[in-house]
């Protein structure tokens, strides 16, 4: 399957699974954005398996991710792409794994 389209990014939260954003992955590119964030970076699959690198920067009312509260945050996510139109995956700071997030992408679309 393709990674290329439209996605719905959540995160599981304390309270289950947290809407984020939207996401736009295209030639490796990846372009998301929520109400109160949007987040820039690329993208690599092979084999059934996605990285992501993003820079999230927040507006507003700044959350804490990871453990602190910075407007600007780098994000590094790892997943396994299922037959289904989704992604099951690990989001943390690059280089520091005690701080995953389960996250989960679903395809809402094409981009044509």
């Amino acid at each position: 399957m393709s990674i290329e389209g439209v996605w719905r990014v959540e995160m599981l939260g304390p309270y289950g699974w947290e809407q984020l954003s939207t996401a736009f992955l295209q030639n490796g590119r990846y372009l998301g954005a929520g109400a109160d964030h949007h987040s820039i970076g690329s993208y690599t699959s092979s084999d059934g398996i996605v990285k992501v690198k993003l820079r999230l920067t927040q507006h507003d009312q700044t959350r804490t991710v990871f453990g602190s509260k910075k407007k600007q945050v780098d994000i590094h996510i790892e997943g396994k792409i299922k037959k289904s139109g989704k992604v099951t995956a690990i989001a943390h700071p690059p280089g520091d794994s005690k701080f995953n997030i389960k996250m989960r992408l679903t395809r809402l679309g094409e981009l044509d």
